[in-house]
Formats: structure tokens, C-alpha cells, sequence
């Protein structure tokens, strides 16, 4: 399924829009995007540690979490608890005086944070892929071009090459959405199958007028490990302020390779049991939503929050929301 709308329509969209969307690529993801981390269970595992170059958003983790951290690394935003109490995360905040705060006794933003990613993987599963990309390999996707002015949304399955060392490089418009499902068999009623791995600089590299946040992904277990360079600029280098593009925040420092996850990754752990393999040099710059009862963050891991693309309003929303309909209806 590719979801088409005119030139004109997308330039009024990316121009009129100044929120951040809820809506991507007619995915509702609610309030998950206002963040660089949503933990809704971490009942098992919940482990933040160092070394780290820096994290830089908003985090909202259940309360009931088993946390657990050690060292100190650079964390700006706030730390949103679903209970009354960050437990060991609380040393977070402390070591960053003046750039981090909690929020606790959060249990409604919570539970809205959970049926959000819910219902996103619920819409994103009753996806129909759009035609030539039904069954793909990661790197199959590197030189892919879609930058001819219309806006689309490009649903693929990943069902092969989930271990990835090397630059995919994808390049369209602003207004054009991209949501990969990798899953080995393309089958979610059995879960997302086999572990998506990014590692020696790998990742994906928006190209054109695209940012991190012009990708979705559904996923079950992930990895990562170290090695590699960073994607060039303007792909953000390190845990800095303005959407990754302004200033280091304090005590932080740039990304030196590792695996990259760019974009929204919407994930659920390892489908047989929930769990989510320790990340060693996961480099995440957009988001990272989980519903897995066990994930570790260690050595080299780092993020930086990303926004969405604009979201259609006013008379661009009208005109693309009887676009999208019109072409659902054929």
C-alpha cells in the first residue's frame, strides 16, 4: 500500500503544521512520540547504565519497574514514573543537577502511554505492505529513492538481513513515511520473529528532506554492538539539544559509531518471552517504545529525541484525509 497525496498538499502540510504529530503515515501513535523512551513493563529488568556519550528526552517508565543503574552519564529531560518512586533511577536525575527532573505518581500517563503503543501495533499490524516490498532484505533498501514531490507512506517488510553493518541510505520528500515491520515471517500474530541487530555504524541514513522522523519501525528482540563511524550530518552526532542538531548537553559527548536505530522503534522483546537482548553501543536517535519486561542499556548505549514530521492541519488535513479515503476506496 503506498498512500499518495498531490504537491500541493504536502507543501501546505509541512508548512502549516508547527505541533508535533501524533499522527504518522496514518498511524496513530498518541502521546508516544512526545518521547525518546517509553518502558510500559521493565518488570524483570529495567537497567540504565554506564558508559554512556548521553541521552537527551522525555522517559516514562512503569512504576512498578525493577530498576537498576550504575556509574553516572550525562541525561537531560524528565523521568516520568507511572508509581511514587524512580528507585535506583533516582541517582539519574541527582547526577544531573539542573538538566534532569522526575515526575511521579504518573499512573494515568501511563496507562494512556501503554494503550498507545497497543493500539499503534494494532494498526501498523493490519497494514497491507505497499507492492514490491512484501518481503525485503535490510540492505535492499539502501539507495532507495522516493523524492519526486508527493507525499507516501511506504509500508515494508523486513523479513531478512535483520543483521546490519553498513549505511542503508534512503532518501524523499519531507512528507513521506516510512513504517518497516521486521518480522522473519511477515506473520505478527506469532509476534515479531528474529532479532533486528545494528552494529559498526550501521543503521538507516534519511537522505533528502528526510529525518528520523519519517520512519517507524515494529520490532520484537533487538541488539547492537559498537564499531563503525556515524552517519554524516546533518544525522544527529551526539545527545544535543534542538533535535540533535544544537548544542551537547552537559557532560555529554558525540556518538562514536555503534548501531544505529533511526526513527520510532515500537518494540514488544523476544516474542516467546518478552525480553529484550542487553544493548551494548545502541545508538538511538528518534524514539524507543517497549512493551518488554527486561532491557538493558549498557556500555556505549546513547540517545537523542527527534520529533515527527509536521502533521497535516487545517485545510491540508481535509484535503489529504479525503485523498487517503478516496484511494483506500479503490
Amino acid at each position: 500500500m503506498i498512500i499518495r497525496a498531490s504537491a500541493v498538499v504536502a507543501v501546505v502540510c509541512a508548512a502549516s503544521a508547527t505541533s508535533h504529530a501524533a499522527v504518522i503515515g496514518g498511524v496513530n501513535l498518541g502521546n508516544l512520540t512526545n518521547n525518546l523512551f517509553v518502558f510500559t513493563d521493565g518488570s524483570q529488568d529495567a537497567n540504565w547504565q554506564s558508559s554512556s556519550k548521553g541521552y537527551v528526552g522525555s522517559v516514562a517508565v512503569n512504576g512498578g519497574a525493577a530498576f537498576r543503574t550504575s556509574g553516572s552519564f550525562a541525561y537531560s529531560g524528565t523521568i516520568s514514573s507511572g508509581g511514587g518512586s524512580l528507585g535506583a533511577w533516582q541517582g539519574i536525575v541527582n547526577n544531573n543537577s539542573g538538566q534532569a527532573s522526575s515526575s511521579l505518581n504518573q499512573s494515568s500517563r501511563l496507562t494512556g502511554l501503554t494503550a498507545d503503543l497497543s493500539s499503534a501495533f494494532a494498526q501498523i499490524n493490519a497494514l497491507t505492505a505497499s507492492t514490491g516490498y512484501t518481503s525485503r532484505s535490510a540492505t535492499s533498501l539502501d539507495g532507495l529513492n522516493t523524492q519526486n514531490g508527493i507525499a507516501e507512506t511506504f509500508v515494508i517488510n523486513v523479513t531478512s538481513g535483520l543483521q546490519v553493518s553498513s549505511q542503508i541510505s534512503i532518501r524523499g520528500d519531507a512528507s513521506d513515511v516510512f513504517i518497516l515491520r521486521w518480522d522473519t515471517d511477515a506473520n505478527a500474530a506469532n509476534g515479531y520473529n528474529g532479532q533486528v541487530k545494528f552494529q559498526s555504524g550501521g543503521g538507516i541514513v534519511p537522505q533528502g528532506g528526510l529525518t528520523a522522523g519519517n520512519f517507524i519501525h515494529v520490532a520484537g528482540d533487538i541488539n547492537a554492538s559498537g564499531g563503525g563511524s556515524n552517519p554524516p550530518a546533518p544525522f544527529p552526532q551526539g545527545p544535543r539539544l534542538n533535535n540533535g542538531l544544537g548544542a551537547l548537553i552537559t557532560n555529554a559527548s558525540d556518538f562514536s559509531g555503534g548501531g544505529f536505530f533511526t526513527g520510532y522503534w515500537l518494540t514488544t522483546g523476544d516474542p516467546t518471552n518478552g525480553d529484550t537482548s542487553s544493548l551494548s553501543n545502541g545508538i538511538f536517535v528518534g524514539g524507543w517504545y517497549t512493551s518488554s519486561d527486561k532491557f538493558s542499556l549498557t556500555s556505549g548505549t546513547s540517545g537523542v529525541y527527534v520529533p515527527p514530521v509536521p502533521a497535516p492541519s487545517g485545510l491540508a488535513a481535509l484535503a489529504l484525509g479525503i485523498f487517503v479515503a478516496a484511494r483506500r476506496r479503490r
